[in-house]
């Protein structure tokens, strides 16, 4: 194509979108809530593409079966899940430099409605992972405040007579202080991930029939070993019920 017929293309598909989500706007209710969410996915999706090429995928933690993760969906159309949703990687072997992963979207499990027989019921396990990691990463805070306060005590203690106890007690204050650093990013995970707990809904369904590939650049959490999400799994017995489901929608028998 020319460059010329590149720009009639271009200013074509702006004055489409302008008109439909002008469109949308001078409605109400659900098309006012659709031109927002259209408007936030077109933002996040050309960030996507101008990172695109200096996106690292390497520099991610290294996901692998039975990881939930929560991934930026998109809008998209129809029934297709879209959003910011937990997903299940299915990925039985995904190194840190591949930059896509095949996951499961998971949804909140509605009161009153039977879950599709695409689906599979997961329930409450996400909720209790999570509940759990939070109770006892609380416990080791505890117990190094515990310890940290103890050690502050008999550091102020030691005597500063000459340079040599100086030094020394300086040493072990300034170890107290990377200590009580550390301390402190423990509890700003523990707070979010009461955080995250607070929004979650207790129920989920795997959305089996809606299997899909994803690059990593669409992962919002975890993208360290230290995140929120890190170290959550499925149980081996809920994954072998996706992939009977698996089996079920897309093999023959």
């Amino acid at each position: 194509m020319q460059k010329e017929d590149i720009i009639k293309n271009k200013n074509e598909a702006i004055k489409m979108l302008n008109n439909y989500l002008d469109t949308c706007v001078s409605k109400d209710g659900k098309y006012l809530k659709k031109a927002n969410l259209i408007s936030y996915w077109l933002k996040d999706y050309v960030r996507y593409i101008e990172k695109e090429e200096t996106f690292n995928s390497s520099k991610l933690k290294k996901y692998s079966r039975g990881d939930i993760i929560k991934v930026n969906l998109g809008f998209n159309v129809g029934n297709e899940e879209g959003g910011l949703h937990y997903c299940v990687v299915l990925d039985m072997i995904n190194a840190r430099k591949y930059s896509t992963l095949t996951v499961i979207p998971l949804t909140s499990q509605k009161e009153n409605k039977s879950i599709p027989k695409s689906a599979i019921l997961i329930g409450t396990e996400i909720y209790d992972k999570l509940s759990l990691k939070n109770k006892a990463l609380k416990e080791k805070a505890k117990e190094k405040s515990k310890k940290l306060r103890k050690e502050l005590q008999e550091t102020l203690k030691l005597p500063e007579n000459n340079e040599d106890e100086k030094l020394l007690k300086n040493v072990k204050q300034n170890n107290i202080n990377d200590k009580i650093k550390l301390l402190n990013n423990d509890i700003d995970l523990i707070n979010k991930i009461q955080e995250e707990i607070s929004q979650m809904k207790n129920g989920s369904v795997a959305l089996v029939n809606q299997i899909t590939t994803i690059s990593k650049q669409r992962i919002y959490n975890p993208k360290l070993d230290i995140d929120v999400l890190s170290g959550i799994k499925l149980s081996n017995d809920s994954l072998n019920l996706i992939d009977k489901k698996l089996k079920e929608l897309f093999t023959k028998n």
